[in-house]
Formats: C-alpha cells, structure tokens, sequence
C-alpha cells in the first residue's frame, strides 16, 4: 500500500464498528455552570484510571488509544515475531505515560522520542522501563526528525506510529460516546477538540459526525501558535490543498521566537501527516478553526477548578471548553474532551504566555 493510501485509511473511520468494551464516562455540566445547553465532558482525565492505582491523576486518552493500538493485527504480528524488541514511539507527556504503562504491561521495555523542550519527571522512569531520546532541533520539527534518525539506526524497535494510527485506535471510544449520547437522549450541535497528531478529533469527533451529519466541528487553537490559517475557507478544497502544500514546504521552526502558549499542542505547523492528508484530498475534517487568547482558557481553567476539584483540567481542555460553554449558554448542546487532569511539566527553551523556561 503506498504511504498516501495509508495515511487516507489511517484517518478514515467511517468503517470502524467496534465499540469499545471499558469504562467512557460523559459529565454534563449544564446544572452547575446553569448553561441553557448541555456541556457533555468526555472524561478522558478518567480513561484507565482505576487501572492505574494511585498514578489515577495521570489517566488521559491515550490510555484509551495504546489497549486499542496493542490489540492491531499489526502489532500483534510485530509482537509475536520480536519477542525481545522495544515498543516505539514519538510521544508528548500524556503519551508517555500510556506508552509506558502498556508496554510495562506486556513486560516489554520502551523507547520514547521526546520534543527536546519537553522534560519528563525522573518519577516516569521509577514507573515504566522507559528510554527517552530527545530531539536535537526546536520543537516539531526537532521530534519528527529524531523520531526518523531512531528508526533508520536500531533494529530492536516495535513502532507504535500513535501520530498515525492513533485515529484508528479512538474510533471505538467514539462509538462508545456516540451509543451514550444516545442513551442520553441528547443531539449534540457542536463539538470542540484541540488538534496535534489530530486522534482525538478524527477518531471520536468524526465517530460523533458520522452519527449526527449536522453537529458542527470545530477546532480551538491559541492565538499565540496558530497552526491552521483562520483566512481559509475550510470548505475549499484548493485553498486546503495550497495551505497544506506551502506548510510542507516550509516546515521549519529556525524563525521560531519559541514563544509558546499550551504544551505539547504543536508551535507552527500541524502535523505532518495531516498535511499530507489535506494537501492530497484537499478535505480537512472540521467545519471552523478558532483561535483564542490565552487569558481566556487561562481563567476558564481556574473557573473550572474552583467550581469543582474534579474538574482540575488540562490547559488544552481549558482551551476546548471556552467556547464550548459561551455556545451551551445560548443553548447550544456541546461535546467537549477531558484530556487528563492539569499536571505542571517540566520545560525547557520556551516563552510560555511570557514566562520564560530555561
């Protein structure tokens, strides 16, 4: 199968039927924000978290997202031909931790590429049998490029591709979320997701999509690193194709003032295989791209958190369920991820909302 049929399937999961068989909560917080619409959470910061013991604060989707990944006939092919080699994979903070967990599951030990501004605490290493190798250049473009100079020189990895298959992997969550939406008689209008690797959004948004064709997909990203020009219009596909072209041509950071707003949300340029994706079917998957300042998610997380400890959120959660809620108070009903409880991470070389992190 050539690389281009491969990500187009990859992203593609329309024909995924399995519904996932664990634990997918859905909170809804109309009554305690008094929203005229639903506020549906998917609580992600919950995946694997009675699995996980006391390190239940760690639970995010990818949890969620590497079960699933482990149980593909290409792993499990992989599995059973290497029984000595190392899981694989290119990985932000939540990642991680779920790549570490399974792997130390299957009493397997794991290599990890890291971005090199992205420091993990030296507790990661007491949990999981874990390796991290981190990239030499800034950012994306440091990790992408590290991740191909691992694979090209070790013969002892399994590669997981999370970046790539990670949709494929979410696809039965999304089923999950749509069978409970149903059981909760509720039609979603929109749904609001952070974009990266994009898993998350096409493996559970486009789950939702399928089953509701006029929910609305929308995309939230911080002002201060905008990936997706909000002067396209997203239901022209030339104007996709030369937008995803001109950004695979100049994906590079050496102009980058490595001023940063959330991590590990990507500092210019989305991820490659989307751009791949978009430059070749011109379709990008979502229906409007927003882009906020920081001050919004900012007090919107601290919101959260005084209303409920529970709801002690990620920034990129913060960032998604802004204008998740302004929409639900005009009665709106709104689906919005839980990407895993708010945890400060160790960084290095960056601005982050001006702070610097050396």
């Amino acid at each position: 199968m050539g690389i281009m049929k491969e990500i187009i399937n990859a992203y593609s999961v329309d024909k995924v039927s399995e519904t996932y068989e664990g634990t997918v909560e859905i909170t809804d917080l109309k009554k305690e924000l008094g929203t005229k619409g639903h506020v549906l959470v998917v609580r992600g910061d919950k995946a694997y978290a009675d699995k996980l013991g006391g390190n239940k604060d760690l639970a995010n989707p990818k949890f969620w997202m590497y079960e699933n990944l482990i149980k593909t006939p290409r792993i499990q092919e992989a599995l059973n031909q290497n029984p000595n080699h190392k899981l694989f994979d290119g990985v932000g903070f939540s990642a991680l931790d779920a790549l570490g967990f399974h792997s130390g599951k299957l009493g397997r030990k794991a290599v990890a590429v890291m971005a090199r501004e992205h420091i993990p605490d030296k507790e990661v290493f007491e949990r999981y049998p874990i390796e991290v190798i981190h990239g030499e250049g800034l950012g994306e473009e440091g990790y992408v490029d590290k991740q191909a100079e691992v694979l090209s020189s070790r013969n002892d990895l399994i590669p997981f591709h999370q970046a790539l298959y990670g949709a494929q992997a979410l696809a039965p969550i999304g089923n999950k979320v749509v069978n409970k939406l149903e059981e909760l008689s509720i039609k979603p209008d929109e749904t609001y997701w952070c974009i990266a690797s994009g898993s998350n959004l096409y493996g559970i948004g486009h789950k939702i999509k399928q089953k509701f064709s006029d929910c609305s997909t929308f995309v939230v990203e911080p002002k201060i690193n905008m990936t997706v020009d909000s002067k396209i219009d997203l239901t022209n596909s030339s104007q996709i194709k030369s937008f995803a072209k001109n950004k695979l041509r100049n994906y590079s950071l050496k102009n980058w003032n490595k001023h940063y707003a959330v991590a590990p949300l990507h500092a210019a340029g989305p991820s490659r295989y989307l751009l791949l994706l978009w430059a070749n079917t011109g379709k990008i998957g979502f229906d409007k791209v927003m882009h906020l300042p920081s001050k919004d998610f900012i007090n919107t997380k601290k919101k959260l958190q005084e209303l409920n400890s529970d709801y002690n959120w990620t920034k990129t959660t913060a960032l998604t369920i802004y204008p998740a809620i302004e929409s639900a108070k005009r009665g709106k009903n709104v689906v919005v991820m839980a990407y895993g409880k708010h945890r400060e991470h160790n960084l290095k070389d960056l601005i982050i909302n001006g702070e610097i992190k050396k």
